[in-house]
């Protein structure tokens, strides 16, 4: 999936993940991501098909992959805090955010910068069913 337009602007907010449907016609899929499901480690060996193709051609996929995975991870992220709010709402939020961060550091886990802006997105935009009574 193409990264945002020129034209567009991504601040960094969007938690919309990518979908089959926005796949365009005839695009293929790139095989070389390998996971550890038990360490949830991962890496991605290119196969010979994608290292032929024209050094900019790879750059500007790798991009596109970078933007979608970056998406993927931002919205796990926000998943994450989201449940850890839910596990303790009698926590203030500031302690939480605070708790939070310390874990992510630990964990070695880079939050985006705008990090407090996404929960605010995510949780002002959540689909009306979605809606937790807290």
């Amino acid at each position: 999936m193409p990264g945002p337009s020129p034209n567009e602007f991504d601040f960094g907010t969007s938690l919309k993940l990518p979908t089959r449907e926005q796949v365009a016609p005839g695009a293929r899929q790139l095989q070389g991501c390998f996971v550890h499901e038990d360490e949830a480690e991962a890496t991605f060996v290119p196969p010979k098909s994608f290292l032929n193709q024209p050094p900019l051609w790879r750059i500007d996929v790798l991009q596109d992959l970078i933007h979608d995975f970056e998406l993927v991870r931002r919205h796990a992220i926000v998943e994450w805090a989201q449940s850890i709010v839910l596990s303790n709402p009698q926590v203030a939020e500031g302690d939480r955010l605070r708790v939070f961060r310390d874990a992510c550091e630990q964990l070695g886990i880079n939050i985006p910068e705008n990090f407090e802006a996404l929960l605010v997105l995510a949780d002002r935009f959540k689909p009306a069913g979605d809606q937790k009574s807290t």
